[in-house]
């Protein structure tokens, strides 16, 4: 691809495919949003604004409406939803991701390239916020922890986690396929997918129980490699993977999937890892590590914008093109931070030839 092609190109998908989907009266917002934080490293709220702002006042100002917009946040789901990137056969894992306290909900849809693009955020306060009389506490934490005490009240942790696939789902209009991690076993999740007719795969922990013919067993406990089984009352199936050098510990994939083989289920399952990957990349090559914001909304906005730039370098840039072919694993470049790069690369040609 030519230079500066990759500039122009991510602003002719926000200013043809993205901006018509956005509400008249946030479309400078939007676009504010996706200079300072859509393909960015992330140094600081304002600072981001700063290298699209000139005046360090105006900066702080746009930064602050824009993360403050509960609005617009709710609206950036349907914005990605443009790219279609999500159909009811695609698989989306699911799994939380810890920002300084507070917690992020993503789903991200397979590639099968080694990185998932988020197409689903949600952001809570995380329950592991030291408290008061904690030697961890700072006058942050102090507050981020009555927040969350106050949020607690009316939503548990689990039921974000289910009103917000529910409202991922009533956005697409259908439930795709979902991944999800030990951490989403809860009996009140996994009824509401069934009753939902939404296709799920978790991982179970060894430890946890299950009933065959009559017996309660521990899954870690089934001489079935594949094993229809009843969990809470409901009819399920539990695969368990063949242990490996690389994974000594077998996956135990609970699912109501049971057309699928077992080797595909394995399959399936072994793409949830794209999405570490992904959090991995937005938090080393966005640097979002470095985020100390206070709200979820704010997290939530700012990972959307990170999203909506992770699909469009997709959709641009071909991933094979930037999949770096090496013998040696840990030498392999993935095709989002070659991608990122090679965005940054072409800013930094754009500024030096019209500066």
């Amino acid at each position: 691809m030519p230079h500066l092609n990759i500039v122009t190109g991510i602003r002719r998908i926000t200013q043809k495919q993205l901006l018509p989907k956005v509400s008249q009266k946030w479309k400078h917002q939007f676009e504010f949003g996706m200079k300072a934080y859509a393909l960015r490293s992330f140094q600081s709220a304002t600072g981001n604004a700063r290298m699209v702002v000139a005046n360090p006042n105006t900066a702080s100002r746009k930064s602050e409406r824009l993360l403050a917009n509960l609005k617009l946040a709710d609206q950036l789901g349907q914005i990605f939803d443009t790219f279609k990137f999500v159909k009811p056969t695609s698989y989306v894992n699911v799994d939380h991701s810890d920002m300084h306290d507070i917690v992020a909900l993503v789903g991200a849809v397979q590639t099968d390239m080694g990185r998932a693009i988020p197409c689903m955020v949600e952001a809570t306060y995380a329950s592991t916020i030291p408290a008061d009389g904690s030697s961890m506490s700072t006058p942050r934490l102090k507050h981020l922890r009555a927040a969350m005490v106050a949020s607690r009240q009316y939503q548990s942790l689990t039921g974000h986690v289910i009103d917000s696939l529910q409202n991922f789902a009533d956005r697409l209009g259908f439930w795709p396929r979902l991944v999800f991690d030990r951490g989403f076993g809860s009996e009140s999740l996994i009824r509401h997918l069934v009753a939902e007719e939404a296709t799920f795969y978790i991982r179970l922990k060894a430890g946890r129980y299950v009933t065959m013919a009559g017996e309660r067993y521990r899954v870690d406990h089934l001489k079935q490699a594949d094993a229809n089984v009843l969990l809470s009352g409901l009819q399920l199936r539990v695969v368990r993977s063949p242990q490996t050098k690389r994974c000594e510990e077998p996956w135990y994939i609970l699912t109501n999937d049971f057309a699928s083989s077992r080797n595909k289920i394995i399959k399936i399952y072994y793409h949830r890892f794209e999405i570490e990957e992904t959090f991995r990349d937005i938090k080393h090559i966005w640097e979002l590590k470095r985020t100390r914001l206070n709200k979820p909304n704010s997290v939530k906005t700012i990972l959307w914008f990170v999203a909506l730039g992770i699909a469009s370098l997709y959709l641009l840039l071909k991933p094979d093109k930037f999949e770096q072919r090496s013998p040696n694993p840990k030498k392999r470049i993935s095709w989002l931070r070659r991608a990122q790069e090679a965005y940054l690369r072409d800013l930094g040609r754009l500024a030096w030839a019209y500066g």
